[in-house]
Order: structure tokens, then sequence, then C-alpha cells
């Protein structure tokens, strides 16, 4: 029988069974825990949360391109340019998203991948979530 530690939580999970197990001292499966422990086992550590996938709107998307940050150490396409590759690429989940323009699209996004790849000076996966993430920073004063 092994454990594993919660993230942010004083309980386990029992890996047999994927049960977690609240610290609770009048629960039994948390004192066969407790004896596990007292036996001098382990439990595994918990797992590092997902680092979370940057998204944003089309405006701040737009805001960044026409803005073009030092701070994004490359020099991101011209909104004319964005919109050309939207229109050169023919894709309708591309078109979907300019014409409705309220829905955030995360960096990890295969649409925007295929957009990165479609601007005349193409865009790296990474650059492409520092864009993403730089225009999910930006805020209406």
């Amino acid at each position: 029988m092994t454990y594993t530690l919660i993230v942010n939580s004083t309980g386990v999970t029992r890996d047999v069974d994927s049960a977690s197990i609240p610290a609770d001292a009048g629960n039994a499966d948390w004192r066969a825990y407790q004896a596990w422990l007292a036996a001098g086992n382990t439990p595994n550590p918990a797992p590092v949360p997902p680092t979370p996938v940057p998204t944003a709107l089309l405006w701040q998307l737009e805001a960044i391109c026409n803005s073009a940050p030092i701070s994004l150490g490359f020099t991101p396409p011209t909104w004319p340019q964005v919109q050309a590759a939207v229109t050169a690429q023919n894709d309708p989940a591309l078109t979907a998203f300019f014409a409705v323009g309220m829905n955030p699209i995360p960096a990890n996004s295969i649409t925007l991948a295929r957009l990165a790849a479609a601007v005349p000076a193409p865009l790296t996966a990474a650059q492409v979530t520092a864009l993403v993430a730089a225009a999910a920073a930006v805020a209406i004063d």
C-alpha cells in the first residue's frame, strides 16, 4: 500500500484505488494511513500542478501587436499582417475567433499555432506563449 500527498491539503490519496483520505482522526482510512507512517513508510510527494496556459482575447492580442512592447524580446506581427494571415488561412476556427472576438484563445491552441506559422515572420511556440501572456495582462483603464 502506498499513499500520495494532495496539493494544498493535509489529506492523502491512497494509490491503490485513488481514494481521497481526509486528515480526520475519526476516519478509519486516516488511522490506517497514520499506522502506515508509524511503521516507517513515506508518502509520495504531491504532484506538481501544471503551469497554467495563458489565454487572451482578440482585442488584447491586437493591442500587443499594435504596441510591440520591448519586453517581448521580439517584434510581433502587425495587426494588418495578422488579419491577412487569417484571410489567407481560410481556417473556419480562425475566422470564427476573429468574427466573434470575445472568446479567449489559449497560447497552446492549435489554431493559434497555425496562425503563428502563417504570419510573415513565423513565431515559435515560446514566442506565441510570450505574446499571449503579454496580451492577457492588457487591461482597459
